[in-house]
């Protein structure tokens, strides 16, 4: 599985002894885009988390381009970009500084085409100077997009990546995902946007309260897709 962008195995985690993730496995295969759904409480942002490196799972694996985000942290990190629902900013940095540490902890040597053009893609051509304690909700996200993308990783965590952008820097953002996609990239998505995960995604991963994950494909995908509750 070292050439798959993710491969899960086995994955649990538990808060107090209440399993939260109890067996969880599944890859995400190049160019795909899955979505990640389940009620609030499901375990969403505790699977992103330990995905990511940032909560360690108390048993299975995970593998980032076949490294181990907790034993290899930055070979995996190179391979990965995430966006968390509240993304963390160094609030006494600029956004170009942020950007430039970012660029240096992913070992780029020279960022700074690629990180204007991005920041000309979603908007924030102009905001370099400013720090990322004043920026708005909105540009935060921004720049926490841009820290994502700027080192062409190969697996994109995103987690409600899409709230708080203005409509053009969405349509942007997405149209860039797909390029991305298109040459290999494969992104997890979880997203209250039942409409847009549903129309972007080709698959679903289903959490329900710790149990294994529940695949929806196939026949079992377009009649998530069609469900009554994602059309109001």
């Amino acid at each position: 599985m070292n050439d798959l962008p993710l491969a899960v195995e086995g994955l649990r985690k538990a808060y107090r002894k209440r399993p939260v993730l109890d067996g969880i496995s599944f890859v995400l295969n190049p160019g795909e885009a899955v979505a990640l759904l389940g009620s609030n409480g499901a375990g969403k942002s505790t699977l992103l988390g330990c995905l990511a490196g940032d909560r360690l799972p108390d048993g299975g694996s995970v593998r980032v381009c076949g490294a181990d985000p907790f034993s290899d942290p930055l070979r995996a990190a190179r391979c990965m970009g995430v966006v968390p629902e509240h993304p963390f900013l160094y609030g006494e940095l600029t956004v170009a500084e942020m950007l430039r540490f970012v660029a240096a902890a992913r070992g780029l040597a020279d960022a700074e085409r690629e990180t204007a053009r991005l920041l000309e893609l979603l908007g924030l051509a102009g905001a370099e100077g400013t720090l990322c304690r004043e920026l708005s909700q909105g540009m935060g996200r921004k720049t926490a997009i841009i820290a994502a993308l700027l080192h062409g990783p190969r697996v994109l965590l995103l987690d409600e990546a899409l709230n708080g952008l203005d409509r053009t820097s969405a349509e942007r953002l997405v149209a860039e995902l797909d390029e991305r996609r298109r040459a290999g990239a494969a992104v997890l998505v979880s997203s209250h946007d039942l409409e847009f995960v549903a129309e972007w995604c080709g698959r679903g991963l289903l959490l329900q309260g710790g149990r294994p994950v529940t695949p929806l494909e196939g026949d079992a995908w377009v009649a998530w897709r069609r469900a009554p509750s994602l059309h109001g």
